[in-house]
């Protein structure tokens, strides 16, 4: 038996931990939404968060047994530091309880590699080395330089941070 497919631009980026992909559902059709998120309940992940503008039906994700949290981020625009910040709190509280988080975006790759390669930075990784490591696992991520500074922001909050700790 062939298993479901999962949303378009599915990877891990953390095995078992932390995965991005683009749309669930596609573009509106319940059926495919209700696949992919069939799809991703099998494959371990515990917690969607999505970055577009229109939330998915959380309803439906949550039947399913998996957390939803709706962080809206204009599509090719980057994340304000307030949204990284509240993504990695949210992505850390999850893995803490043993729950695997998907992000996702409409490609899965500006805002949601964006998203990633912060991750990235939370764990130690400078901008430039993250930014490079994304976009090796998911060719064409983080599209505009507004993203790259958004990535370069975060690591440089998390400098000040631990300085003024």
């Amino acid at each position: 038996m062939r298993g479901l497919e999962m949303p378009a631009n599915f990877s891990w980026l953390i095995e078992n931990v932390l995965a991005g992909s683009g749309q669930i559902g596609g573009w509106g059709y319940d059926d495919q939404l209700q696949n992919d998120l069939n799809a991703l309940r099998e494959r371990g992940i515990g917690v969607v968060i999505s970055l577009t503008e229109s939330p998915l039906q959380a309803d439906l994700v949550e039947a399913r047994g998996m957390a939803y949290f709706h962080l809206p981020v204009p599509d090719m625009h980057p994340p304000g530091l307030q949204d990284i910040i509240a993504f990695i709190q949210y992505v850390e509280q999850s893995v803490a309880e043993g729950r695997p988080v998907l992000v996702h975006c409409s490609a899965g790759l500006g805002r949601t590699g964006t998203m990633l390669a912060s991750y990235l930075v939370y764990k130690g990784s400078n901008t430039v080395d993250a930014l490079a490591q994304i976009r090796a696992m998911r060719p064409g991520s983080v599209e505009t330089p507004d993203q790259e500074l958004a990535v370069y922001d975060y690591e440089v909050y998390l400098g000040t941070k631990s300085v003024s700790s």
